[in-house]
């Protein structure tokens, strides 16, 4: 559980953002973003992740990561919700330099089928530039925690290590003109492309 000390309480940031005071509202509105950019750019971070299963992609490239209080599917839709990284009021991501520790034991405890993993890319920067609240770290997990949707936009790459829906995810991209990369990882490792 993700605690941070707030007024000698322990807060759980995955379930609540931090209270913040009259002042800290009007003139630092972000300050906990900017920390964490901070961090970001300081670590030399490239991209935060967020781990789903591949069933959710399309709803996910539909209407980007949403809070599960925010989800909203058809009667024909599947969206299985993973509670490591989806919450009620949040939405975790990793640092791409975690060594992914937590989030494999959590998948291993929780009998989760590791070829439905995919992972989801995220630029920092373009999330800070389309964030309107702002975001909290988890220092123990490395986990930052966004407490609105991620924007389609946002998302740099998706790495999926089922073949049977990487054609799929990869033509619906295509047919709607996104700007993400998809590609198939059968280690699982993350393969930085090229910048162009």
């Amino acid at each position: 559980m993700a605690k941070n000390k707030d007024k000698k309480t322990n807060v759980d940031l995955s379930e609540a953002k931090p209270k913040k005071g009259f002042f800290k509202k009007m003139f630092a509105s972000k300050a906990e973003q900017k920390k964490i950019m901070q961090i970001i750019n300081n670590k030399k971070i490239e991209t935060l992740f967020f781990y789903t299963d591949v069933n959710n992609l399309l709803i996910i490239l539909e209407n980007g990561i949403q809070l599960i209080k925010e989800k909203s599917i058809d009667k024909d839709e599947e969206y299985v919700v993973w509670t490591y990284l989806e919450h009620e009021e949040s939405i975790g991501l990793e640092f791409d330099t975690s060594t992914r520790a937590h989030f494999w034991k959590w998948a291993t405890n929780s009998n989760v089928d590791v070829e439905k993993i995919s992972v989801i890319g995220i630029n920092p920067h373009k999330l800070a530039e389309f964030s309107k609240n702002d975001w909290a770290f988890d220092s123990v997990k490395k986990i930052v925690y966004v407490y609105e949707t991620i924007p389609v936009d946002a998302i740099e790459y998706i790495m999926i290590k089922d073949k049977a829906n990487l054609k799929r995810i990869q033509t619906y991209v295509d047919a709607n003109d996104i700007k993400i990369d998809v590609f198939y990882g059968e280690s699982g490792n993350i393969e930085k492309k090229e910048k162009k």
